[in-house]
């Protein structure tokens, strides 16, 4: 039953995920829809030769399947058209969704398609949508001795520009035989006392109105088609033909005998112009024109929003079916005191740690891990590392399980591949490796697989909590308010779920492990920091003197930090400090940077902008392995990263005589004590950059703070880390032997 329910619940996740990448991917579909009106109208030009042609007018289609789609579309499709033309409301609202909507239509079309942009079109920021998928909001265009002029009456265009540019357009037309103008609201007096809303439908303006009957009169134009109205109407002013045509898919009026579903034919010869009603069905009573409202309407939401749709119900369903799984879950919150500690002291084990990245990438999960492997290993235990298999190959593989990957992601230079942890390899070779006892380092996907496997095989589970992953939700999809649900839920729910499935949890602070209790995690926490490999820092005085020579330059002062280039690790914070410092003070310093990341490319931009390029150095990525060196050649580390769950970098930099200036935030909190080992600071500029000129300029306090941070540093070995996680190992071992 447990495994059904796990079952069912990675179904769910798997489909929201596919939802999601066809919602990311579904503009990228449509990318042969722009410009519309601007493409038809060279087509027409080019197939209409004669001064015979019929042609289709619509209007209010709404996104309407039912109607538009399967039955009006169909009958034009079948008949003489050479072109159809729209006055409008082609969509029930702006939204991008509903022009992809409407894109399946234009693709069911045989036929040439113009429109002119409706009140419908604009709602919802939807202007700058018809603008790139249709074109200009006005425009007119010529076919033989016909002239066609469409106009905007959203009011979202300067009218006087529109009126001035009108009149020069019928003043053109003047040597043409035939003169249509499309406008989405029409120009007459209607009474809208039965209309569906209380919105006005036609140009509400006496004067405006006044002005179009009058101009069109004066100039002869033949026909004026709108459509913003759900009816159907034809009247006669001073010798103009004026149609309102609007029951091509919307909604229809329920008191009105002149609302049904039709669409107009338009025959132009020498004998004239012939415009034909197209009625799909006698007039229906009010509870057929119910009936057939609400089916239009639902019809049209659901194809225009069915994946939304889809997504909301199945997050829905996955929000419900992880509450009914919490709400049925016994948990018993009392440790088991039945063991005794003191049974397995001696005992060798076979370890198996799950990370989602390492080696070769750099970064502090893999370093902390290789650290914690080898130590563990100097202390006779045999450790194995399950991890992804990337492009490159590093030098050592002896203890690494590398598990296939699926897909390799790739930016600026960094590789994040996806593993296939759905591999019967992986299960394989795990119980190949007789294993006593799983260590994850992550509480997703390879994590989650060795959880798993730890489970299955009855054995105790370790975990390790690495990364504030709320401080990453840039990452994902701000679909849905995806985004902010990941940074103030989610994040913090995935944590606490996968570590109360555990048997004890690593926290590298006071402060992660005062976090882990707040969001609810109830395992034991052994507050154990990541070490520091000191073999690396035996590094001879020559090559340190030479390293920082080439570093330097003519500068005085080596500042150093060290961090991905990434909007997470506030390094514009950092980099506004570092000029707020060369403004302030006469101090000749170099700023050196190392790391790489998706920010390099605008980090060097705010570097040369700023005219900073004599202050600051962007290194690149840095074997850990040599590491040592760099903080041994200089003098200050600055850090200006809030996320970080210890801070392994400032003790690093400590153990090579650095004291450090830093902001205030968990993790730095633990390791920087304000004038012994350097500062810390609120995320205030001004502070932060007098800190570094304090210590840079008041040598005795540089001194002191030196050999405080080196001396603080000699607390975190790798040899003490792994007797903390040895002892840690033997006690959730004993309390599996024992429950």
């Amino acid at each position: 039953m447990k495994s059904k329910s796990k079952i069912y619940l990675t179904i769910f996740i798997l489909i929201i995920l596919i939802l999601i990448t066809y919602k990311i991917y579904a503009p990228y579909t449509i990318q042969d829809f722009n410009a519309v009106n601007v493409k038809n109208m060279d087509i027409i030009k080019n197939n209409v030769q004669a001064n015979e042609y019929t042609f289709a007018v619509v209007g209010n289609i709404e996104n309407s399947i039912t109607i538009f789609d399967n039955r009006i579309l169909e009958q034009i499709n079948s008949g003489n058209v050479d072109f159809i033309i729209s006055t409008g409301n082609n969509l029930r609202d702006g939204d991008e969704s509903k022009y992809r909507v409407f894109y399946r239509t234009l693709e069911k079309m045989n036929l040439p398609f113009l429109t002119a942009i409706g009140s419908k079109e604009i709602k919802d920021d939807g202007n700058e949508n018809f603008y790139k998928y249709f074109g200009p909001f006005y425009y007119s265009f010529q076919i033989n001795d016909s002239y066609f002029i469409f106009l905007d009456t959203t009011e979202n265009t300067n009218l006087s520009w529109q009126q001035q540019w009108l009149e020069n357009e019928l003043k053109e037309a003047a040597a043409y035989e035939k003169k249509f103008v499309i406008m989405n609201k029409t120009p007459l007096n209607i009474d809208t006392d039965y209309l569906i809303d209380d919105s006005i439908k036609y140009i509400e303006e006496k004067k405006l109105r006044n002005f179009y009957q009058n101009i069109f009169a004066e100039y002869n134009v033949n026909t004026v088609f709108s459509s913003n109205l759900e009816i159907y109407h034809q009247e006669n002013i001073d010798g103009v033909n004026y149609y309102i045509s609007g029951g091509a898919g919307g909604e229809l009026i329920f008191e009105n005998e002149n609302s049904f579903y039709h669409y107009l034919l338009v025959n132009v010869d020498k004998n004239g112009i012939e415009v034909n009603l197209e009625r799909l069905e006698n007039n229906p009573g009010t509870f057929s024109k119910l009936l057939v409202n609400v089916w239009v309407a639902l019809q049209s939401f659901f194809y225009a929003n069915y994946i939304n749709i889809l997504l909301v119900l199945f997050i829905g369903l996955t929000i419900l079916y992880i509450l009914h799984r919490e709400i049925n879950k016994e948990v018993d919150y009392y440790r088991d005191f039945a063991y005794s500690e003191n049974e397995l002291e001696d005992k060798k084990l076979k370890i198996a740690m799950f990370t989602n990245n390492y080696f070769p990438v750099i970064g502090g999960v893999p370093i902390s891990i290789q650290r914690l492997a080898k130590a563990l290993r100097k202390r006779g235990h045999e450790i194995k590392i399950f991890a992804p298999e990337y492009k490159e190959k590093t030098e050592n593989e002896e203890n690494i399980i590398r598990c296939k990957s699926i897909y390799h992601y790739e930016e600026s230079g960094l590789e994040f591949p996806v593993t296939n942890i759905y591999s019967p390899q992986i299960k394989k070779d795990f119980k190949a490796g007789n294993f006593d006892l799983v260590h994850a380092h992550h509480p997703f996907w390879l994590g989650n697989k060795g959880r798993k496997l730890a489970e299955k095989f009855n054995l105790p589970l370790a975990f390790t909590y690495h990364t504030r992953l709320e401080k990453y939700a840039h990452y994902v999809p701000n679909i849905l308010f995806m985004r902010k649900f990941f940074a103030n839920r989610l994040s913090h729910f995935l944590i606490k779920s996968f570590s109360n499935k555990t048997d004890a949890v690593f926290a590298p602070t006071e402060s992660t492990k005062e976090y882990l209790r707040n969001v609810g995690v109830s395992r034991y926490i052994k507050v154990m920091p990541t070490g520091i490999d000191f073999d690396y820092y035996n590094c001879s005085q020559e090559k340190i003197d030479r390293l920082r020579e080439k570093l330097i330059g003519d500068s005085k002062y080596l500042l150093i930090t060290v961090s991905r280039l990434s909007k997470e690790k506030n390094l514009y914070f950092l980099l506004k400090g570092i000029k707020r410092l060369k403004e302030n003070s006469d101090l000749n310093f170099k700023l050196i940077i190392i790391g790489s990341g998706s920010e390099k490319e605008n980090i060097e931009q705010y570097i040369k902008n700023n005219n900073l390029e004599n202050y600051i150095e962007l290194i690149g990525a840095v074997d850990f392995r040599e590491m040592a060196k760099y903080y041994l050649a200089s003098e200050l580390f600055v850090f200006a990263s809030t996320t970080e769950t210890q801070g392994m970098v400032l003790l690093e930099a400590m153990a090579g005589n650095n004291p450090v200036v830093a902001l205030k935030s968990s993790g730095i909190d633990d390791v920087i004590n304000n004038g012994y080992n350097g500062y810390k600071t609120e995320a205030d500029i001004d502070k932060w950059s007098s800190k570094i000129e304090e210590l840079l300029i008041n040598r005795e306090k540089y001194e002191e703070s030196a050999k405080n941070a080196r001396e603080m540093a000699e607390n975190y070995s790798i040899d003490e880390m792994a007797k903390k996680a040895e002892q840690l190992y033997y006690k959730i071992m004993q309390l599996k032997k024992y429950n």
